[in-house]
């Protein structure tokens, strides 16, 4: 009965704690910005509302609607970030003229 006991209390402690890492994981924002700079593997990026954010780019990143897959300043762009401010996709945004930048 003590066993029994036992493992029911450690089930009772380690299940809500993998629930709430799960949770954390799977936390995302969606942030539309300019791209202001690289600084490293971060690209630095300005909200409308002025506030900066740091958006950690890696091979995962998935980064489309740019050639070569560089970012520059001052490209607008839509992105999925993880809570821990790793961007999980960057996809630049066409102005409303209907093309890419520099495509004259």
């Amino acid at each position: 009965m003590p066993i029994l006991l036992a493992l029911f209390l450690v089930l009772a402690v380690v299940a809500p704690l993998q629930a709430a890492e799960d949770t954390q994981t799977s936390a995302t924002s969606a942030v539309k910005a300019d791209v202001m700079y690289w600084e490293g593997e971060e690209v630095i990026v300005k909200e409308v509302s002025g506030r900066e954010l740091r958006l950690r780019v890696t091979a995962e990143t998935k980064i489309t609607g740019v050639a070569g897959g560089r970012l520059k300043t001052g490209d607008k762009v839509a992105a999925q970030v993880a809570s821990d401010g790793h961007a999980l996709s960057i996809a630049v945004q066409i102005p409303d003229g209907g093309m890419a930048p520099g495509a004259r």
